[in-house]
């Protein structure tokens, strides 16, 4: 069918058509809001982290460096604290932090255990607001952990094969050995109108797989063959002639074949057709001649977006069955462009996905300040970075250096901030080799690229639900600080509202507050900040016939959807590599005794006598003191523990200020003179006393004379009262209207240690290594786009691996890598 030109007018405003009567606009205007409505009401934020290598050994260190981004990847102000995750592969949570968000930034360690089972982990990442649209939507990578200590193994695969003798379960493990999906190119095959049809060919692992077939007719006839053309992923054109029916009979790789059906063509309805190059995008829009004819002269509209924003859209009378446009690729920003065609009525007819790659992204320069590299030696880097205009960007980078040499790291595979953030994070399903589409880009990886468009859905949104104002709902709301939430019942489990309920902490110098319960009796302490497995007394004022519960979901983890497992063989090779030099470091310390690895011991039952006291926090020992006081030597109905001891201290006494505050204080020749308080270790302030508990009070103990006051030094040169609390032991009769809750606070990232061997004792120093070279997240760029880094190399000679990812104030990002060979010194 010979192609027919139609004017396309081009809309930025979406304020009027030039082919349309200026009414007719109205549908884009409506589409215009409608999205801007979606977007402004539930921005998406996205999550990358960047890791210091591809795969580790139990008992290493994980760093990563996370970036949190919405709209057009422009770093996030909508939440302030992250989650991060790593689940096993049986999808149970090994660890768990969260962290706080600087404007977008944040970055954090996983201290992998040496009696981790090697196996296959996922690191998962999100925010409170990223679990409105679900887990699937999780930052979530695969990660390799080996464990090269004696006695430890792989994980054993879940999935077994069933013996000999044992029955197969019907329905169990029945998938065919290569799953084939064909994709029309706009969402369906029509009578009457050519189209492009992708495939994509998967196995038990996941991963892409190579076939090749023909299509027949339902009368048996052969009318094309095809094959795959990258990573199970090909495409074939065919035109559905009225009636027939089609199917693909498919070779696999084993020589056994299958027969698929395709989907069946539609009687009426559009076919669009995109095809680019390497500066445009063109438009083929078919449709069949009933459509046509039953649509005549109505019109119907094309709109693209990208990112939640509309860049394109145009609209004309249908008059013909062929319509034709010339888009260029530079009026979108680098990602996936959603191009959807709509009715008269703006019911969405069919819709294609295309990639935008423009060079609108960061680029980084790396240049080391020497030629040559030796083992130990020093190494410093200047990094210029600029925005595709060559103007200095002003941004945030993290730098990883691995020897490559013996943790080898292929690209095709490896996830970065581009593939990441421009693409898997939009598409469904898992994506392979995310990496190839972005390194060394050629014609070649654009094609293919654009058969992953064909084979991959969006997710972000469907215009049907934009259009009609159905947005999702909105459970979690973005998180600003850190909170305690619960609830105050009765003892019959009956809210309590307008209940009066205090949180105290006695970790980082006490702090007490207070709130009111709401009408449903829940109660909620916001803007708190504080550090993790910090322990928090919860009392409901109420009295002891209330009882207060916390919400433990708020700090508790999010397992994501149990994914299958994808068995990436294509780093075996490179795993092995690794392990090999893994276990040479492993062994290497044993030798030295430098092995700090836990071995499993026996289990040893202890029968001595526990302390006296409970907890005590005594530096000479617990109950070594002038006085002791045990909670059951409190007086009955004292309301504060100031109250408990007046009457019960020898040598203390209480003096009041004009406020009635009482502070503990002894005489010194002749005078009074204040003591000091600690509780739990940490020194407070006296009215602590007007305001603490008895009931969360487990010993006090007194220490006057030098021999029990010296090693506090000047802090205890008036004496000190030592109060010691319950933390949750079971040991007492705890009311229900008082619990101690431990939260999941702010984990305190650690320091990556870099030695330094310029000092003169550096020749004796004990052997380094380290197969992570150097990790720094916080790179800043100066207002010129410069910054350095300098570190020392390892021992081992090899390739070194630098790579350096990042995001300016405006939303470009960045990544790029340099290698240097290092030589032994």
């Amino acid at each position: 069918m010979p192609f027919r030109n139609c004017l396309f007018a081009v809309l930025l405003s979406c304020i009027g058509l030039s082919s349309l009567a200026q009414n007719d606009s109205s549908f884009l205007d409506k589409a215009s809001q409608k999205l801007f409505d979606y977007n402004s009401n539930y921005p998406v934020e996205k999550v990358y982290l960047q890791l210091d290598k591809p795969y580790y050994a139990a008992g290493d260190n994980l760093w990563f460096k996370a970036y949190v981004t919405a709209g057009r990847h422009k770093l996030s102000g909508i939440s302030t604290v992250l989650n991060v995750e790593l689940l096993n592969n049986k999808n149970k949570v090994e660890q768990y932090i969260k962290l706080p968000l600087v404007s977008g930034l944040t970055w954090g360690d996983f201290k992998l255990s040496d009696t981790l089972t090697a196996g296959t982990y996922r690191i998962c990442a999100y925010t409170n607001w990223m679990r409105n649209a679900g887990s699937e939507y999780f930052f979530d990578r695969q990660i390799e952990i080996i464990n090269v200590s004696p006695g430890n193994t792989v994980a054993k695969n879940t999935n077994k094969k069933p013996a000999k003798n044992e029955r197969k379960v019907a329905g169990a493990n029945t998938l065919p050995p290569i799953d084939v999906q064909f994709f029309p190119e706009s969402g369906n095959l029509v009578y009457g109108a050519r189209s492009k049809v992708a495939f994509k060919a998967t196995g038990r692992d996941g991963l892409g797989k190579a076939i090749k077939g023909t299509i027949r007719d339902d009368q048996g006839k052969e009318l094309i063959s095809f094959n795959t053309a990258h990573l199970g992923m090909g495409s074939f054109d065919l035109f559905p002639e009225t009636g027939r029916k089609y199917s693909a009979h498919i070779n696999y790789p084993d020589g056994s074949e299958n027969t698929v059906s395709l989907p069946v063509p539609l009687t009426t309805g559009y076919v669009m057709h995109v095809i680019a190059d390497s500066l445009n995008f063109r438009l083929q829009i078919e449709a069949c001649r009933e459509q046509t004819e039953a649509n005549i002269n109505t019109g119907i509209y094309l709109v693209a977006q990208s990112g939640g924003e509309i860049f394109y859209a145009a609209g004309t009378k249908t008059t013909n069955s062929v319509f034709t446009a010339v888009v260029p690729k530079s009026k979108f920003p680098s990602g996936i462009v959603q191009f959807t065609l709509f009715s008269a009525t703006g019911e969405p007819l069919c819709e294609r996905l295309a990639f935008v790659q423009n060079p609108d992204q960061l680029a980084i320069t790396i240049s080391p300040a020497q030629k040559d590299f030796v083992s130990r030696g020093k190494v410093a880097i200047k990094l210029n970075v600029s925005s595709k205009d060559g103007k200095p960007a002003l941004g945030n980078f993290s730098a990883a250096v691995i020897n490559e040499s013996e943790v080898p790291v292929d690209e095709n595979n490896e996830p970065t901030i581009l593939s990441h953030l421009l693409l898997t994070s939009d598409l469904k399903g898992y994506i392979e080799q995310p990496g190839y589409y972005f390194t060394n880009v050629n014609d070649q990886k654009r094609a293919d690229l654009d058969l992953l468009m064909l084979t991959q859905g969006y997710r972000r949104f469907e215009w049907k639900q934009v259009l009609a104002g159905n947005q999702p709902p909105v459970l979690y709301q973005p998180e600003r600080s850190l909170q305690i939430a619960g609830n105050v019942k009765t003892l019959h489990d009956k809210p309590l509202p307008g209940a009066k309920v205090s949180v105290l902490n006695n970790l980082e110098g006490f702090f007490l507050t207070d709130t009111l319960s709401d009408k449903n009796g829940h109660f909620v302490f916001n803007n708190l900040q504080y550090k993790d497995s910090t322990r928090f007394i919860v009392q409901s004022r109420a009295g002891k016939d209330s009882q207060v519960e916390i919400d433990s979901t708020i700090n508790s983890p999010v397992v994501p959807v149990n994914r299958r497992r994808v068995e990436d063989t294509t780093w075996k090779d490179s795993l092995a590599t690794f392990r090999a030099t893994a276990k040479l470091a492993y062994d290497q310390q044993v030798k030295l005794g430098l092995n700090n690895h836990v071995n499993a011991l026996h289990e040893v039952k202890i029968t001595a006598k526990k302390p006296v006291l409970e907890y005590s926090a005594n530096l000479n020992g617990a109950g070594q003191a002038d006085q002791v006081l045990l909670a059951k030597d409190f007086p009955k109905g004292c309301p504060f523990i100031a109250s408990c001891l007046g009457a019960k201290l020898t040598g203390v006494h209480f003096d009041y200020d004009e406020y009635g505050v009482g502070r503990p204080a002894t005489y010194f020749e002749g005078h009074s003179v204040l003591m000091k308080i600690m509780v739990d270790g940490i020194e407070v302030k006296a009215d602590i006393l007007n305001t603490l508990p008895p009931e969360i009070v487990e010993s006090v103990e007194v220490l006057r004379s030098g021999a029990f006051t010296s090693l506090y030094g000047s802090i205890a040169h008036n004496g000190l009262i030592l109060i010691n609390t319950k933390r949750g032991s079971g040991n007492w009769d705890k009311p229900k209207n008082i619990l101690t809750y431990v939260a999941r606070g702010y984990y305190k990232a650690r320091v990556f240690y870099s030695p330094k061997y310029d000092t003169p004792d550096a020749g004796k120093q004990l052997p380094d290594l380290r197969n992570t070279i150097y990790w720094n997240p916080n790179i800043p760029t100066d207002k010129n786009g410069k910054a350095t880094i300098d570190y020392f190399n390892a021992d081992a000679p090899g390739t070194y691996r630098v790579i350096i990812q990042g995001i300016d104030v405006d939303g470009n990002l960045g990544c790029s890598v340099y290698r240097y060979k290092v030589s032994v010194n």
